[in-house]
């Protein structure tokens, strides 16, 4: 088949790649998404944190995320049914928007924008010279070559196994997860609520429109089958020893459909090399008690499509900004991997888990914060 080309590819069609790829053609430069399944990916988090927030906001997108999405401002956690914390966010909080509905407004965006896209088209090969893509063969038979390449594609990114860098995956095996969309209670409608129990089990519960709630329930693998395996019958059981002010919802956790998740953390050598880099998930991937991974992508595609656009096909300058400007950025992601590390093992433990609460990390990410910090609040 004939072989085409383009300024950057961008392999995964993704919140980080779809945001990327529309800031990129913006700026004039011709970009291919390269999205192996059929569709835009429906698997993500629901929540932007005030940082991703003023991202969209800087590019003009704010008013369109945030309508038909729901805006809170405060987060009540749990210890044993005791409520012991209360997390506020200023400024008008942070954004519920179920993630495939936010993926695909920034879809829309960019078809709007010119932006190629390729479905049902996995990377079957990557042909290098040296450091430097040249070439990206698809699952059917297509060629394209791309002054640049950004692996957008997740924790098992093909970019990154094609540049030869080294990962390390963390498992939390500890603690199976599990979610579940059911009819919105008056509780859940009314606050976020987290839940934790001394014998490791979570439960956050929160709505994701008018008529929906989400629920994800975390516990110890051993008791996974027991509840799980056999129908959810004795679920509203186990969260009745510490889901406490949430019980309206139990009545429609029976015939919910309950899907795992499998959540680990994930850390590389290096963000790029050559003329490719990687971005989200197959650079970094953190525990989802920090909710900020979707905040960090989005400002990590900011900083991409800057770097990109001002080296203007220039390798060896692409090279140098990116060393300059984009590599720094596994410090932070290193921080906030580190302090989901420290939620996910301490949350048993009341006064370990309040101690490993930064709420500096959890309303601003990486960002300055202001001096006074109106967040964790006591009961």
């Amino acid at each position: 088949m004939a072989t085409t080309s383009c300024d950057v590819a961008i392999v995964g069609a993704g919140l980080g790649g779809c945001f990327l790829a529309l800031l990129l053609r913006r700026r004039g430069q011709r970009v291919v998404v390269i999205e192996q399944g059929p569709s835009i990916p429906s698997a993500g988090a629901d929540f932007l944190k005030p940082p991703g927030l003023r991202v969209l906001a800087r590019h003009g997108l704010a008013e369109l995320v945030e309508r038909h999405g729901l805006r809170r401002d405060l987060i009540r956690y749990y210890h044993d049914g005791e409520p012991i914390r209360e997390c506020r966010f200023p400024d008008g909080g942070f954004l519920i928007r179920p993630y495939r509905e936010l993926v695909e407004l920034i879809y829309a965006c960019c078809a709007m924008e010119g932006v190629e896209f390729c479905f049902d088209a996995a990377i079957e090969h990557v042909e290098r010279d040296g450091d430097r893509i040249e070439l990206l063969t698809l699952s059917d038979g297509s060629r394209l070559r791309a002054d640049v390449v950004v692996g957008a594609d997740g924790t098992k990114s093909a970019v990154r196994r094609a540049l030869d860098i080294d990962q390390v995956a963390m498992p939390y095996d500890r603690l199976l997860m599990r979610v579940a969309t059911v009819p919105l209670s008056a509780s859940v409608a009314q606050l976020n609520r987290l839940y934790f129990s001394s014998g490791g089990w979570l439960a956050y519960l929160y709505p994701l429109d008018r008529d929906q709630a989400r629920v994800f329930v975390g516990l110890p693998p051993e008791q996974d089958h027991e509840v799980f395996g056999r129908g959810t019958t004795s679920l509203p059981d186990m969260l009745k020893g510490f889901v406490t002010d949430s019980t309206d919802a139990f009545a429609s956790l029976h015939a919910a459909a309950w899907q795992p998740i499998k959540v680990s953390s994930l850390r590389v050598g290096a963000y790029h090399r050559g003329n490719a880099a990687l971005l989200g998930s197959a650079a970094f991937a953190c525990h989802p008690m920090t909710g900020m991974g979707m905040s960090y992508t989005l400002y990590d595609a900011e900083i991409l499509a800057d770097v990109i656009s001002a080296a203007g096909g220039d390798l060896p300058l692409l090279d140098k900004l990116l060393q300059a400007r984009y590599e720094p950025r596994r410090q932070a992601h290193r921080q906030l991997i580190d302090y989901g590390d420290a939620l996910a093992t301490t949350f048993h433990d009341r006064r370990a888990y309040l101690r490993a609460f930064r709420a500096d990390l959890h309303i601003y990410g990486d960002e300055a914060a202001p001096r006074t910090t109106p967040a964790l609040q006591p009961i």
